[in-house]
């Protein structure tokens, strides 16, 4: 059995030989492994041989002579598969082989790492998509709002999704006339303090991109001027929250920053529409000439004062101012001394108000004053400050070195005493005001006091 055995393994050896050659490059380190377990089979196998005893071996079925033979055959064998396997032209296909199966690895490598790259690229593109489709949208929405009312809703909407760092932002909107911030949207953030007011904007000014700003109490704000080239439409602030507030990390300075400046972007929008339709509808509403309401502001303002006054049961008085002669003036002088007498009024008129009162042309030379909540003696002793006020005033024309003197005529109703509702009222006034001008003008003159 044992001779069996001697004589198998050989055979089987030169058997898997030329399999494994085919298999495994030379160079490999499969291959060396392989060598070395042969060569180590085979000293073990002559140890064997030499070390026993002919007599051993011929008991054990083995034979010197089969033994030396087949040496010859093995040694044969080897000649002839070294030749066969390890040639030139076998070593030559077998490393092309090798190196093409490297190659397509490599390729295969590489188109893994290009299709990782372009996912993540990919990613990438579809957030920025993503990005820019809420941008078009918010500007959409934005570019529908016609009052900072609107605005407020879109934007605490869009600083949720956009900035949930924040724990609340103010939009500031520059006056021009007093070149100051002024607060027009606040979101659970009240900065009603002046110096930081000017503060911000003064940075914002010298910035013109979003900063950071610590407060003195400790409170830290993302802060983004809105521009319109080089203007300074407004500015928006916003108060950091606490990282851990809210349970999560917040985004890099950077990040918020960049963030920001989409934010401003919006708001440019928006505040280009608001502020474009505000200045539209306050020439709706203003009177050109003399800054004060236009005739269908005040009456929708008498509906309201007259309303209130019947809830409340209170009183509303009107003045129905008139300037006398003006045609005299605008036919003599020229319109745009007619002009200068008109605004000069105005303000005259304007000075002798409570904030309370309103006051309004009412066409041409015409005027009409709403004084709620007064008794009918304050309402002649204001409207008799009036009259000697205009009556006292010296009007110039400097390129023509002219100086005129005006008056006026006040006619004046209460509510309820003279009428029941806004007409009433009104032709109450008038009535007054008819009673002045027949009866010398310059004068003033109460509804209730006439007999007509």
């Amino acid at each position: 059995m044992s001779g069996y055995f001697f004589l198998g393994g050989p055979v089987f050896l030169l058997i898997v030989l030329p399999v494994v050659l085919r298999f495994f490059p030379r160079r490999s380190g499969i291959f060396q492994t392989w060598l070395a377990l042969l060569a180590a089979g085979f000293a073990l196998f002559i140890l064997f041989l030499f070390n026993q005893s002919p007599e051993r071996l011929r008991q054990a079925g083995v034979h010197r002579e089969s033994w030396i033979m087949m040496a010859a055959v093995m040694a044969a064998a080897e000649i002839f598969y070294f030749k066969r396997f390890f040639s030139a032209g076998a070593f030559q296909e077998t490393r092309q082989k090798s190196e093409a199966q490297q190659l397509r690895h490599d390729q295969i490598f590489h188109a893994e790492t290009e299709i990782s790259a372009l996912k993540l690229k990919l990613a990438a593109e579809e957030a920025k998509l993503q990005e820019s489709l809420r941008f078009y949208s918010t500007v959409r929405d934005l570019a529908e709002c016609v009052d900072f009312e609107q605005m407020k809703k879109v934007l605490e909407r869009e600083v949720r999704q956009a900035m949930p760092y924040l724990s609340g932002f103010v939009l500031f909107v520059v006056n021009k006339q007093k070149d100051f911030l002024e607060p027009q949207i606040q979101h659970k953030l009240w900065l009603s303090d002046e110096k930081v007011q000017r503060k911000l904007s003064g940075q914002a000014r010298i910035e013109k991109k979003p900063f950071f700003y610590d407060e003195a109490a400790g409170r830290e704000f993302l802060v983004a001027p809105i521009l319109s080239g080089e203007e300074i439409l407004g500015v928006f602030a916003g108060a950091l929250e606490t990282k851990g507030a809210q349970g999560q990390a917040w985004p890099s300075r950077e990040e918020m920053l960049v963030c920001a400046a989409t934010v401003a972007d919006e708001l440019k929008f928006g505040l280009l529409k608001t502020i474009s339709f505000a200045r539209l509808e306050q020439l709706s509403r203003v009177d050109g000439l003399t800054g004060v309401f236009r005739r269908g502001v005040f009456d929708q303002r008498l509906d309201d004062e007259v309303l209130r006054a019947k809830t409340f049961k209170t009183t509303l008085g009107l003045l129905f101012l008139d300037v006398d002669h003006f045609k005299n003036i605008n036919d003599r002088w020229g319109h745009p001394f007619g002009d200068v007498v008109l605004k000069k009024i105005t303000a005259l008129i304007q000075n002798s108000l409570y904030e309370t009162d309103f006051v309004a042309r009412y066409g041409g030379e015409e005027f009409a004053v709403l004084l709620p909540r007064t008794n009918e003696e304050g309402a002649l002793k204001k409207a008799e400050i009036i009259r000697r006020r205009v009556e006292s005033e010296i009007f110039y024309q400097e390129d023509k070195n002219t100086k005129i003197g005006a008056t006026v005529s006040i006619g004046v109703a209460f509510f309820p005493k003279d009428a029941r509702d806004a007409q009433g009222l009104i032709r109450a006034a008038d009535e007054a005001l008819y009673y002045c001008k027949e009866n010398g003008r310059n004068k003033v003159a109460s509804r209730s006091e006439l007999n007509i």
